[in-house]
């Protein structure tokens, strides 16, 4: 009797060994190369990510700050949305991430904003920043939905008349 449970637990020594410690050892080992070895992409951005020296370029910001005084404290002006900001579209529509993805690429570089009912309106965008289908694609939900589009030339420039007329519309 002594010799076959001395045979007995031999075997389970073994298999425990064989089955239970050897399996967790590898596992260990492979578990602490993959974080020794792999970076991780907080780090990646960690290195890549710094403060822009400055957001907007001289002419952007001197039409930003002529639109701010057009708009007085009336209006609020949100800078480089996109159009997926401004419009929402229906989800039923069977191509609804494309639309959306296609928005998310439409940029604007003005967007007025009433401070009260926060209702867009007014659109003022450089269409040299986008695509001829997007700027298409823009003035056709904006003029949609009703709100008015108004074109900067390549200096970012824009009649400020035109731009009063539209705050009061």
């Amino acid at each position: 009797m002594n010799t076959t449970a001395t045979v007995i637990l031999s075997y389970a020594f073994m298999y425990f060994v064989l089955f239970v410690i050897c399996p967790l050892v590898i596992v260990t080992f492979v578990m602490t190369c993959i974080k020794f070895f792999s970076s991780s992409e907080a780090q990646l951005v960690d290195a890549a990510v710094s403060i822009k020296p400055h957001l907007l370029d001289k002419e952007s910001m001197h039409f930003l700050k002529g639109l701010k005084a057009i708009a007085a404290n009336r209006y609020d002006i949100l800078y480089g949305a996109s159009l997926v900001n401004v419009v929402d579209i229906d989800d039923s529509i069977k191509n609804h991430d494309e639309v959306q993805d296609f928005m998310e690429h439409c940029h604007l570089d003005y967007v007025v904003v009433d401070n009260e009912s926060s209702a867009v309106k007014l659109v003022v965008s450089n269409p040299a920043a986008s695509s001829p289908e997007q700027m298409k694609f823009v003035e056709k939900c904006l003029d949609y939905i009703g709100v008015q589009f108004i074109k900067l030339d390549k200096d970012k420039h824009c009649d400020e008349a035109l731009l009063r007329t539209a705050l009061a519309a």
